[in-house]
């Protein structure tokens, strides 16, 4: 969770004091938010704040393609296991 009296930071502080910027960063797993005219222009992560946003956002998409996925078979859209089956080994491997 952002908090905003101690995670603003404007831009120069990255320019004059970029290891304590990133220190911050990796100590507090929060984002620093680099302002400039007082208005966000980029975001500091730590490395582990960073693989955790990539790890949230493909389990999002997974929950999102399953969903998609049960309302197909509600609406009696099926698909034939040996299509299933063809297309995940084109994905696993580039082979039909």
């Amino acid at each position: 969770m952002l908090k905003a009296s101690e995670d603003l930071r404007p831009l120069s502080d990255l320019k004059t004091q970029a290891g304590d910027v990133v220190r911050q960063a990796a100590k507090t797993g929060r984002p620093i938010v680099l302002t400039r005219h007082g208005r966000g222009v980029a975001v500091v992560l730590s490395i582990d704040a960073f693989e955790q946003l990539q790890h949230d956002a493909q389990r999002a998409a997974l929950q999102r393609a399953v969903e998609d996925a049960e309302r197909d078979l509600a609406d009696g859209h099926e698909v034939a296991h040996a299509d299933v089956e063809a297309k995940l080994k084109r994905w696993a491997g580039g082979k039909a």
